[in-house]
């Protein structure tokens, strides 16, 4: 089964010209981990200094079994380990911001993007679900 997770790079501090080179960074390393991964372009929010001139962009990353999320989640954190800020990783209704992570979460993560049609990772982690 193929599903699609959007994923969102966010610092705080960065402003959408940084946030646009920051996801097309992560774009060409996902890529090269072999990965089908395309940009969908956002617009800017409203009222930020750039305004409506600057896209940011969310990507848009094909996970068919168990090879490419393991691809992914490592290439997502392989990404993330250096730098300031984060992703929001998107499948269908759920969503994870993630910023770093421990070996244990990198596999929560994993068996989340592998089930996530129907749970939350934070149902995954601590069983109760919200």
């Amino acid at each position: 089964m193929t599903r699609t997770v959007l994923v969102e790079v966010f610092d705080h501090d960065a402003d959408p010209p940084r946030l646009d080179q920051l996801s097309r960074h992560l774009l060409r390393e996902l890529r090269e981990l072999g990965l089908q991964t395309v940009r969908e372009p956002v617009r800017a929010p409203a009222g930020t200094k750039a305004g409506s001139a600057v896209t940011i962009s969310t990507l848009a990353v094909a996970l068919a079994g168990t090879p490419t999320c393991k691809a992914f989640v490592t290439g997502v954190f392989g990404w993330l380990g250096p730098r300031r800020g984060g992703l929001k990783i998107s499948c269908g209704d759920r969503s994870v911001e993630l910023s770093a992570a421990t070996p244990g979460e990198r596999q929560e993560l994993l068996e989340w993007l592998l089930r996530c049609d129907g749970e939350t990772w934070e149902q995954d982690r601590d069983g109760r679900g919200d």
